[in-house]
């Protein structure tokens, strides 16, 4: 069967595949037979637990000379309360109204064990608070109101001393929901379990600081405990599930149906392994363990479940892409895509290619691209997606370096081109001056695609983990400490 496949056949068969999956979501599987993406049972469950704190002064001056503190700390909490769906797993420690004359011992005792602060500012006089509460060393949003005070205007100063604080300014009380994010992420990374399946063990070095940054533990596995995974997956969950990739394809390209169950075989594997450890995120040294010639198949399948699904498959054992894939996750509900990139000066455009996309870039809760079941091109064996992905929106691309540096840049997707070269799904993105990028690039191949404008998100959790923020394609990167440049290719 040829390889090239027309532009007008593919729209044709993925229109066709994309109806197919609207009715019977495949990211469910292997997990839930209910119709969604269902996280699967081991990811926890507990609330991040945020001290609320609100402030106020009788006679503040601004926003007026006096206000009604009863009155609006009840319009506070009606608020609060009507966004409650949104911070379905936040806990709210109540600190109660605090004044200048409060005596914050007692709030400190209940902030204790708190992931984070959330600080409603009624009125003006809140600074000598604020100093108390940063000590804590827990990360804090400012919720600011316009006209509630001009406290707002230290928060920088603040940052600039090392406080964890951060100021959302907004009419709106549902951005309470955004403002959380970075805490929220926190303290996912704080429970998260990642497994590094490769020849050899994860770089201990690396282990312990990601381990001592975020208190992520990355466990490795190695080639025996793979194949005794593989081996035990139950024969009918296997063709179930290759009959689901099947039937949810628009078609089938090269492989055959033995490489499409030995495929399915794999990630199900994985989800046992996954299962059994508690992780939540799994990267596994595709290519060199040999996994086809030992009669395995890959572990692209999964990888793409996986991602669609709160979670987190990552070629290559890239630890790196893997951490940051993590961390958008939880900031902004968006899978990531890691990518090989190439340039075009052309058209001031960066293509990302990989064999492994997850089939809902836009989050769990967002379509389902359509799928071609290919072979993984660059050896043309086993069985990767050609996914479809959307056009015509932002894009953000990142990559973790250590864990004190966040490489990062935006774009606009424009197109997801079929051509039969480079890895199987493709995207290209827009930016301003590639050559930026080209001439400056460091630190690896791989970069993490996820889709939207997430500049701001970032940049409160970079503040807040003391993790600097280096804008690819327009910061100076030559000189920053930490960053790799080698003359060779790698991940």
């Amino acid at each position: 069967m040829s390889n090239e496949i027309s532009r007008r056949t593919f729209l044709e068969l993925t229109a066709a595949g994309a109806a197919a999956t609207v009715a019977t979501p495949l990211c469910a599987a292997p997990w839930s037979a209910r119709s969604g993406p269902v996280p699967p049972p081991w990811v926890p469950s507990t609330k991040v637990r945020v001290g609320k704190v609100l402030f106020g002064r009788a006679r503040p001056a601004w926003p007026m000379a006096s206000v009604d503190l009863a009155a609006e700390q009840k319009r506070f909490e009606a608020q609060l309360a009507r966004i409650q769906p949104v911070l379905a797993d936040i806990e709210l420690v109540d600190c109660g109204l605090i004044t200048p004359e409060t005596n914050l011992a007692p709030v400190k005792e209940k902030l204790q064990d708190a992931d984070g602060i959330l600080f409603l500012q009624m009125t003006m006089g809140c600074g000598k608070v604020l100093a108390e509460l940063t000590s804590l060393n827990i990360p804090l949003v400012l919720f600011a109101e316009p006209f509630c005070g001009h406290e707002w205007h230290t928060v920088a100063a603040m940052q600039r001393e090392g406080k964890r604080i951060e100021c959302h300014a907004s009419s709106r009380f549902e951005d309470i929901a955004i403002a959380l994010r970075p805490i929220r992420a926190i303290r996912r990374l704080k429970e998260a379990k990642v497994l590094h399946v490769s020849n050899r063990p994860a770089d201990p070095a690396y282990v312990k600081l990601i381990r001592e940054k975020f208190g992520t533990e990355i466990k490795s596995l190695q080639l025996p405990e793979l194949q005794a995974a593989y081996n035990a997956v139950d024969e009918a969950a296997v063709r179930a599930d290759a009959e689901s990739w099947l039937r949810h394809a628009a078609r089938k390209v090269e492989p055959s149906q033995e490489d499409l169950l030995k495929a399915s075989r794999m990630a199900l594997a994985m989800a046992n392994m996954m299962k059994a450890e508690g992780a939540v995120a799994i990267t596994m040294n595709c290519l060199g363990m040999g996994l086809v010639d030992r009669g395995m198949g890959y572990p692209c399948l999964g990888f793409s479940r996986f991602n669609s699904m709160r979670l987190g498959g990552i070629c290559e054992a890239d630890l790196k892409s893997t951490m940051t894939h993590l961390i958008f996750n939880y900031l902004v509900d968006r899978p990531g895509f890691v990518t090989d990139p190439c340039f075009d000066y052309s058209n001031n455009t960066i293509l990302h290619a990989h064999c492994v996309s997850a089939l809902k870039m836009e989050g769990p809760e967002g379509p389902t691209h359509p799928y071609l079941l290919r072979s993984h091109l660059e050896d043309n064996r086993s069985v990767s997606l050609q996914v479809k992905l959307p056009v015509n929106k932002p894009v953000s691309m990142a990559r973790l370096i250590g864990d004190n540096i966040m490489l990062f840049s935006t774009g606009w997707a424009v197109a997801s081109p079929l051509v039969e070269r480079g890895c199987r799904t493709k995207l290209t993105v827009r930016v301003e001056h590639p050559e930026k990028f080209l001439e400056t690039w460091s630190s690896g191949l791989h970069r993490v695609i996820f889709y939207g404008d997430h500049t701001r998100d970032i940049e409160r959790f970079c503040r807040l983990m003391k993790i600097r923020l280096v804008r690819e394609g327009t910061d100076e990167v030559r000189d920053v400490p930490g960053l790799t440049w080698l003359p060779r290719v790698h991940a």
